[in-house]
């Protein structure tokens, strides 16, 4: 707000001092112009057309940051040398004006009191300050006075002219340190956003780093997952390979188990067959006692039916009942003859003691059986 009143004053200023400085260039018109003033007028207008030059093809350009701040650096030297110029040349106007005025002064001594009273106020502080002044400033831009005097009329419209012209550059001067001050806020805040920029570019660039040493730990992870990976399948594989060879191995003992098994049921039945055996070699031991006896006791018959009558029946009778008590005939009616089956049984046990089943199956020898 402030600003902008400063800037609504500083307008007011100008079309004022515009409005006066018309007045002024009419007044001026009437009258020569030194050729000192000419030129730096001249001067004066060259370098602000050049700058609004400069300034319209800035606002043509883009608005970009990088394009404000080459403008910035490019356009202050030349403020600041138009600056220098135009203080030294309201220095150098000034220290004319207090000349003119002193040298009319000096003139005008002996002339009426009115035309004395046509300085102003604002002309004689002038002048007293020029003078206390004068040995530093009229160094810097001294000129010879006119040798052809001034008329009384003339000197008031020079000193008329010199005010507008140092008003005129008073107001430019304020100006152009008003755009210089604008121009300075502007580069502060370009500097300040530069720097936010450069904080969040090292912020950037640090996260990039981050990442970048993320990535790089991630891809060491995942090689060494690759090669465990690797390391599983082979342990994998030799676990099945492990597998197979014991999953074999149960088979095989599950058909040994069954041999051993068979082994046992046949080792059983042999043994059962050689209990049978035995008992049958009892069995037909007690039939042959038997017989034995009964032989004996018909022998004992013949014999005292001998000593008795003997009649041709009872011979008939006798070899009947020899022929049927013959113990082999009766075991022929039976189912066979006793020495056949005995054969037969004795051949079946010597294949069974004789035959190899398996290499896990002990031999039994007939000495075993025998033992």
């Amino acid at each position: 707000m402030e600003e902008n009143k400063r800037i609504e004053e500083k307008s007011d200023d100008n079309n004022n001092n515009s409005n006066h400085s018309s007045k002024n260039n009419r007044r001026i018109s009437t009258f020569i112009k030194p050729s000192w003033l000419l030129l730096s007028v001249a001067d004066l207008d060259r370098r602000m057309k050049m700058v609004s030059s400069n300034t319209n093809k800035e606002e043509e350009k883009g608005d970009s940051f990088a394009e404000q701040a080459a403008t910035y650096y490019e356009k202050r030297p030349q403020l600041l040398s138009l600056l220098q110029d135009l203080h030294n040349g309201y220095l150098t106007l000034a220290d004319r004006y207090c000349q003119t005025l002193a040298k009319h002064r000096h003139t005008s001594s002996a002339s009426s009191i009115p035309s004395f009273q046509l300085y102003s106020d604002e002309e004689i502080y002038c002048c007293s300050e020029v003078d206390n002044e004068s040995d530093i400033e009229s160094s810097l831009s001294f000129q010879a006075p006119f040798p052809t005097p001034l008329k009384t009329h003339q000197v008031i419209t020079n000193a008329d002219q010199i005010v507008a012209e140092l008003v005129i550059k008073n107001v430019e001067y304020e100006i152009i340190a008003d755009e210089l001050d604008g121009g300075d806020q502007k580069w502060q805040e370009f500097s300040r956003k530069i720097e936010l920029q450069k904080s969040l570019l090292e912020v950037l660039e640090s996260e990039r780093l981050i990442l970048l040493n993320e990535n790089a730990r991630l891809g060491y992870r995942v090689g060494t997952l690759m090669e465990e990976n690797k390391g599983l399948t082979a342990d994998s594989l030799f676990m099945k390979r492990k597998a197979g060879e014991l999953a074999r191995c149960v088979l095989k003992l599950r058909d040994d188990h069954r041999v051993c098994m068979l082994s046992r049921k046949i080792e059983n039945l042999q043994a059962q067959i050689y209990s049978l055996e035995k008992r049958n070699k009892e069995y037909y031991e007690q039939l042959v006692k038997q017989e034995e006896e009964k032989r004996s006791k018909i022998t004992m018959k013949k014999i005292m039916k001998h000593k008795s009558e003997v009649t041709l029946e009872d011979c008939f009778q006798a070899d009947e009942e020899e022929a049927g008590g013959d113990p082999k005939r009766r075991w022929r009616r039976r189912g066979g003859s006793v020495r056949g089956s005995g054969r037969r049984a004795s051949k079946l046990w010597d294949k069974m003691k004789n035959m190899d089943m398996l290499l896990c199956v002990p031999h039994y020898n007939s000495s075993t059986w025998k033992a």
